[in-house]
């Protein structure tokens, strides 16, 4: 089974699923410019990210569907694999992941889906950052969305900010670093913690089109629009948590 079949129910249930887990856990979100969000077509949305909990608060308070790209330690565990991709997941894997990523995010931005991503990766999960602080942003997300052959593609910056929050150690760094070796924070002495929000924000920003972008993605200009592009989005992403 290929990972778009695989995702095939995910419409059907999942923000459903993820209004339960966050009403259950009684937590006080509120939500900023919610007019922003795009009613129709691809969009990207970019986020920070300080807690397991944020692909279900996104899910739920924006109230629509979203892929995520998860990191590369889940992707290695077969059972949290397929539950994943059964709830619209990218678990990616140590191997040559990045094509087949490319690929099956274009299929679903073809078909005017939304992809969600966190472009810190796992830092703010290790070291957890002041509420308003974001860890640098990687760069695949960029490629992704300029390399995705899709017209009418928009990015959405969100910040999701943290009013009161718990914290507790949840799994130990050697068991992550087993699973993903190619991690170098996962080779550390320590506990991965866990975040649960009692209170807290999504602020969104204003969406725009890739196009500009794309149109200059090329030739010896192709990683200076990579890096403008990064920098937009954390600094976008910045300002909305600081705000």
């Amino acid at each position: 089974m290929n990972l778009l079949e695989s995702i095939a129910p995910f419409d059907g249930y999942v923000t459903t699923m993820a209004r339960d887990v966050i009403g259950l856990l009684g937590m006080d979100v509120k939500v900023y410019n919610r007019e922003r969000l795009p009613q129709s077509g691809p969009l990207l949305i970019v986020s920070n990210h300080r807690s397991f909990l944020d692909p279900f608060i996104l899910t739920s308070f924006l109230n629509t569907p979203i892929n995520f790209v998860c990191h590369r330690y889940m992707g290695n565990v077969p059972v949290l694999r397929e539950v994943l991709q059964s709830c619209g997941g990218f678990p990616l894997t140590n191997q040559d992941w990045y094509p087949e990523l490319l690929h099956h995010s274009t299929e679903l931005l073809d078909r005017g889906k939304t992809i969600g991503i966190f472009p810190e990766g796992a830092a703010p999960m290790l070291a957890t950052p002041q509420p308003t602080g974001i860890c640098p942003f990687y760069r695949g997300f960029a490629h992704l969305a300029l390399q995705a052959t899709v017209p009418d593609l928009q990015i959405l910056p969100v910040g999701i900010l943290s009013q009161a929050e718990m914290q507790w150690p949840a799994i130990p760094l050697s068991i992550l670093h087993q699973l993903d070796p190619t991690e170098p924070l996962f080779g550390k002495d320590g506990w991965h913690p866990a975040v649960v929000y009692q209170q807290a924000e999504i602020r969104i920003g204003k969406p725009f089109s890739i196009a500009p972008y794309q149109q200059q993605y090329h030739g010896r200009q192709a990683g200076k629009v990579v890096k403008d592009l990064t920098a937009t989005l954390s600094r976008q992403v910045a300002d909305l948590l600081s705000a």
